[in-house]
């Protein structure tokens, strides 16, 4: 269950696990709010669903109880062993868990962020905790989630990676002698935090003097707010680097512009796992990224594979880069080491395989009679 398949990393491997589980055999369905485009392929075999929250009652009270009542009726026409909402705002999570209280259908909460950076406010982390106290399952995608969660929830939690498209090892990447083309793919986006990127790319010029080393940012808005990217656009013109950053929007051709680039950059505030990090590893660019509490160091050993700066830190993104331009042998070493890295990731029926074994452990299991609290209590 998703919002829709377009422009994100949740969404791409919602698609992903989908036509793996049904290549597996598996009835899939994908259910989703909205109609717009699909982004990501998947396989005419899977039925789609569009589900419906709202009531269109204007009565608060009486619109909340028809919703709900209409939303279980959907999710019980669609008769499915395990539900499984990706990316859905909390106040969703939290409606599709109570009906499927009354259903023969087990809830897994998927956690595809960092919950503490993504929730900062208390009351939204009281209920995300409460949520995943009342789910039959918690998915996580690293071991470093792992630790937004007590002990008591350990029964409850699973760890199945994100799948890794194999034909981006299959990107050949020749030497490079120099490092000048610097590549950035995200939404643009507060979290993703662009202009501490284009602001450590404008301090390593001044460190550089290199007449022709360039920022090109790939991504996409919000569709609702494009302020963000009003934003980096004027931050880009009072630097005066519209010569040397560039702001492409979205490439349907991202494995060629990995295949041009020299170097690979991440710089959000936090991440889940970044599948434009794994894929530009993959490809064999060194790669550079922010050290977020989850999702880069799953996946970078600093200094091996690639370079991990601090969070928020213009002067060591920008010392990094530095580092990159003037090394372009230990940069090369960096991206092969990171290719041997991601060629030793699971293949996709593997990590498929893995989350229906855990689907399957989870069915296995009579529901708790006991809930647990957001305190991490039980009650």
């Amino acid at each position: 269950m998703t919002q829709h398949l377009w422009g994100g990393g949740a969404e791409k491997q919602v698609a992903a696990f989908a036509n793996m589980l049904v290549e597996l055999g598996e009835e899939v369905y994908i259910a989703y709010m909205t109609d717009r485009p699909d982004e990501y392929f998947t396989d005419p075999r899977i039925i789609r669903r569009q589900l419906t929250f709202s009531s269109g009652i204007k009565i608060p009270k009486l619109g909340k109880l028809y919703s709900g009542l209409h939303l279980f009726q959907q999710l019980r026409k669609l008769a499915a062993d395990v539900i499984i909402p990706v990316n859905l705002p909390l106040e969703y999570c939290i409606r599709v868990q109570l009906a499927t209280r009354y259903l023969n259908t087990r809830f897994i909460y998927a956690v595809r962020n960092n919950l503490e950076k993504k929730y900062p406010d208390e009351k939204d982390r009281y209920r995300w905790q409460k949520l995943c106290g009342l789910a039959d399952g918690v998915w996580l995608q690293t071991q470093g989630q792992r630790n937004f969660f007590s002990d008591i929830y350990t029964k409850k939690i699973f760890i199945v990676p994100n799948i890794l498209d194999r034909h981006y090892l299959g990107i050949c990447r020749e030497e490079r002698t120099q490092i000048r083309r610097f590549i950035s793919v995200s939404r643009i986006y507060p979290q993703k935090n662009q202009k501490l990127l284009v602001r450590a790319f404008a301090r390593m010029l001044m460190q550089t003097k290199d007449a022709y080393v360039t920022l090109t940012i790939y991504g996409h808005a919000q569709p609702k707010d494009d302020r963000p990217e009003k934003e980096l656009k004027k931050l880009i013109q009072e630097s005066h680097l519209e010569e040397r950053v560039f702001l492409l929007g979205h490439t349907s051709d991202i494995e060629k512009r990995y295949e041009e680039a020299d170097a690979f950059v991440l710089s959000s505030d936090y991440e889940g796992c970044p599948n434009a990090l794994m894929e530009a590893m993959a490809a064999g660019l060194p790669c550079i990224s922010t050290d977020c509490p989850t999702g880069p160091s799953d996946l970078i050993t600093d200094g091996k594979d690639g370079l991990l700066v601090p969070v928020g830190d213009v002067n060591a993104m920008a010392c990094a880069m530095q580092y990159l331009v003037e090394n372009p042998e230990e940069a090369n070493r960096i991206g092969r080491t990171a290719k041997q890295r991601m060629k030793l990731w699971g293949s996709r029926e593997e990590i498929a395989e893995q989350l229906l074994r855990q689907l399957n452990i989870v069915c296995s299991r009579p529901r708790l009679k006991k809930s647990i609290n957001g305190k991490g209590e039980l009650l």
